[in-house]
């Protein structure tokens, strides 16, 4: 009985050998803040080395949130926010736009998300505070205008509330960054629609916590093992309980 095999045998016996030399192996990982990922997630060395693009989107969230948060609170008697005009367009705007798109390209849902959702406000929200497109002109009084701007800011307090239950099994900076998004929204916006300053001064002070929450997640997304000597450790306490018992795919490999 000969060993050798015929032409049909060895295309058949070379195509498996190449389906399992090429075949992606997957490993599960946690939630982590600076990746904005809010659930478990495959991920396979053999997949394109694209880098993250959440810490730079992270990093726009932070920055506008510290800054509004700071004249909210009427900090050095400063109450007027046109300064951060090139930041709601450009930096809270454009950058989180591209950052959110390049997401999607990592297969992130949350992350994408929350950057390009964030950054259509405040873009928007920078052309209405800034009167760029001349909106205050459509509007009789001042009162007509906050009621105006109040509605409007209530379907972002809706959706602020949306992505911050989305986040009950992620990570506990993660779900503070969303929680302090939600209540600075929800403080803005009464506060809007009753001229209430000491509110207003309230929001602020949530902006800015979840402008700190947004800093850590970009150390958390930069920092690692190969170039800081104080990365964040891989431990469970940063973690939200719902998240401690790992799915059975997280222990083994997939293949």
């Amino acid at each position: 009985m000969s060993d050798q095999l015929s032409n049909t045998e060895t295309a058949v016996h070379n195509e498996k050998v190449q389906h399992i030399a090429y075949e992606p192996e997957y490993v599960v990982y946690p939630p982590r803040t600076g990746l904005l990922r809010a659930s478990y997630y495959k991920k396979s060395s053999q997949w394109r080395p694209y880098p993250t693009s959440c810490a730079g989107g992270l990093a726009m969230v932070a920055i506008t949130l510290f800054s509004l948060g700071l004249i909210l609170c009427q900090a050095h008697s400063v109450t007027n926010p046109a300064i951060l005009s090139g930041a709601f367009f450009f930096a809270s705007g454009l950058v989180q736009i591209i950052t959110g798109i390049w997401a999607i390209v990592d297969n992130n849902l949350f992350g994408s998300v929350l950057l390009l959702c964030y950054g259509a406000f405040f873009a928007s929200f920078g052309a209405i505070i800034t009167d760029v497109l001349g909106v205050q002109d459509y509007y009789s009084n001042t009162d007509d205008y906050n009621n105006a701007l109040g509605i409007y800011l209530s379907a972002w307090t809706v959706f602020d509330f949306i992505l911050f239950t989305s986040t009950f099994k992620s990570t506990i900076p993660l779900v503070a960054l969303t929680f302090c998004k939600w209540f600075f929204m929800l403080l803005y916006t009464i506060a809007t629609f009753g001229e209430h300053e000491g509110c207003k001064v309230a929001s602020g002070v949530f902006s800015f916590l979840a402008s700190v929450c947004a800093f850590y997640g970009v150390y958390d997304g930069l920092a690692s093992a190969a170039n800081s000597y104080a990365p964040i450790p891989e431990t469970k306490w940063l973690r939200m309980p719902g998240s401690w018992n790992e799915p059975e795919a997280a222990q083994v490999p997939l293949v």
